[in-house]
Formats: C-alpha cells, sequence, structure tokens
C-alpha cells in the first residue's frame, strides 16, 4: 500500500510548515547515499521536496538536509537509512 505523493517546492513545503498541515518531516537515505525530504500532512499525503527545474531534491549530507528543515522551523525530524524507492513508503511504525 503506498500513500499518495506529491512534489513540492521549496516555498510551498514552508507554508504548509506554516499553516501547522506537516505531522512529520522525514529524512530518507537512497541507495547512493543522497538525502531526501518527505513531509507527512495532516490528510497522509507524503510532500516530498522538488527541484526548481523538476525531479525530486537530493542533498548529499544529513546536515544539510537537516539544516534546511531547521531553517523552515521544525525542529524534530526522523532518520530512515537505506529505505528509499520511489513509490514506497519509508518504515514508519
Amino acid at each position: 500500500m503506498s500513500r499518495p505523493t506529491k512534489y513540492v517546492s521549496e516555498p510551498v513545503l514552508a507554508s504548509l510548515i506554516d499553516a501547522g498541515s506537516i505531522l512529520d518531516v522525514f529524512l530518507v537515505e537512497d541507495p547512493d547515499g543522497l538525502f531526501h525530504i518527505v513531509a507527512r500532512s495532516t490528510n497522509g499525503t507524503d510532500h516530498r521536496l522538488e527541484k526548481k527545474r523538476g525531479g525530486a531534491r537530493t542533498f548529499k549530507s544529513l546536515n544539510a538536509a537537516a539544516g534546511l528543515i531547521r531553517t523552515m522551523g521544525i525542529s524534530r525530524m526522523r532518520l530512515h537509512m537505506c529505505e528509499f524507492a520511489p513509490g514506497n513508503i519509508p518504515l514508519l511504525r
């Protein structure tokens, strides 16, 4: 079972966070060692951060991804290592 996923820009994600629509934020490592930001909204949709020109935005370091999330006002994140696959849900139990 997969959750609906939307790709969103930084300003849209920041607006969702400001509006209180985000329940959890996950930093998910892919098999290449890059990190993706996934934000779960109150309606169960996963919002993945995208690049300005489309496609998933990735971060080479955990510090860079966490730093961006901190600037958006999120101080608590969950980390999932090597679990990323498009269309799959991170293990969130």
